[in-house]
This record gives C-alpha cells, sequence and structure tokens, in this order.
C-alpha cells in the first residue's frame, strides 16, 4: 500500500513543476569588469586568492562571460547563492564552451576527477547534497557517478572533443534530475550554483567557459 501511495503522490506533485515560459537571469557575467574575478560568487575560506587565479571575467563581440584556466593544479570551486523557488521554476540552464580537456580524466575514477567545465546545484551546504553536470574528457555522455553515497553525483552532460570551443547550451529539469538520481522526490529548493574547472588529479590543463545562467 505504501507503494502506490508513493507513486500516486509523484504523478501529484511532479505536473506541478511545469515550465512557465518565462526566463530569470541568475548570473550573465554582464556586471562585473573584464579581467577581474566576479565579485558575487564565493570561495571556500581563505580559497578566494587561488580562485582569482582561475577564474575570471572575459569579454567577446560585446559579451562578457566567465573565463576558467587551471594550469597548476589549483582546484577550486566557486560558489553563488541563489533565491530560487523550485516549485515555480525547475529548469536550469546555462552556456558552457570547454576550450582544453584535462588529458586522461574520468569523472568515474577518484584517481582522474578533472573536469574540463563543471556546474553544481547545490541543495544543501552544510550537507554537501548536490548534484555535478560535467564536460567530461571521456565518460560518456548520460553517465552518472555516486560520489558520495545519498549525497552527490556527477552527471555527464557533454563529452569529448567533438564540440571543443563551441559555446553549448545545458537545460535540466532539476526536480526530475534528482529523482532519477536520489530515488526521492526534492521537498527543497537549491540554495546556490557552483562551477569548477580543474585538473589536479591529471596533473594537466583544463580551461572552460561559463555564461548565462537562467531558471525558468
Amino acid at each position: 500500500m505504501k507503494k502506490w501511495i508513493f507513486l500516486f503522490a509523484m504523478l501529484v506533485v511532479f505536473p506541478l513543476f511545469a515550465f512557465n515560459g518565462r526566463s530569470i537571469v541568475l548570473e550573465d557575467f554582464n556586471g562585473y569588469s573584464v579581467g577581474k574575478f566576479p565579485s558575487d560568487w564565493r570561495t571556500w575560506p581563505f580559497q578566494r586568492g587561488k580562485a582569482m587565479k582561475v577564474y575570471s571575467v572575459k569579454e567577446e563581440n560585446g559579451n562578457k562571460y566567465l573565463s576558467a584556466y587551471d594550469n597548476a593544479d589549483i582546484s577550486v570551486q566557486i560558489l553563488k547563492n541563489v533565491n530560487w523557488k523550485i516549485e515555480n521554476d525547475p529548469a536550469l540552464s546555462f552556456k558552457w564552451r570547454a576550450k582544453i580537456l584535462p588529458k586522461d580524466a574520468n569523472e568515474t575514477n577518484p584517481a582522474t576527477n578533472d573536469s574540463a567545465c563543471g556546474v553544481y546545484v547545490v541543495f544543501s551546504k552544510a550537507r554537501q547534497e548536490m548534484m555535478k553536470f560535467v564536460w567530461s574528457t571521456a565518460a560518456p555522455v548520460g553517465t552518472a557517478y555516486e560520489k558520495v553515497a545519498g549525497k552527490a553525483f556527477i552527471i555527464v552532460k557533454e563529452s569529448g572533443s567533438t564540440n571543443l570551443n563551441k559555446w553549448q547550451t545545458v537545460r535540466i529539469n532539476v526536480p526530475e534530475e534528482y529523482h532519477k538520481y536520489f530515488k526521492r522526490g526534492l521537498d527543497k529548493s537549491p540554495v546556490a550554483i557552483a562551477i569548477l574547472t580543474d585538473g589536479n588529479a591529471t596533473h594537466s590543463t583544463a580551461a572552460c567557459d561559463y555564461d548565462d545562467f537562467k531558471i525558468e
């Protein structure tokens, strides 16, 4: 009986996460100075100096975006707190452009866990509950790796060099992805988005550009 009650509840709840046709910009990097670290983004304590060596705002054809380049095994995540009501805006979209894929990297192996591009949806900073979406060097699109049991998943959305140096748009239905991997309904809104470009595990260079984070 409990199983049927759960299935009925999911059928009732998930249609509420319908796309509403509007789009809310979480970040487009237009409000920052070129060549500078984006001031609204945060790091773990005492990591800001390292982050400033990796991440900076650049401009191309009048459009500002975030550039990430790590060739020094820095591997530092940056994070932006967001006001996001998931019941109203279930989808996240963003653009990324892989520039350099870390050599021999594969996110399913802790020894080679590097990504040219990585975007997190964070549900709890204290519990480190999150989903990370990556542009992988080698792991096939659709691969999902449970990095921390019941808390953190790495999901491959783009892989390899076919679209290297080309802007790609990613669109994620967050409640659907959460249910798919956590095996439970999403009962909380994301508290932050985060970015990580790193090559420290493979001791190689990784580079990616990011832009136009939106919810809808």
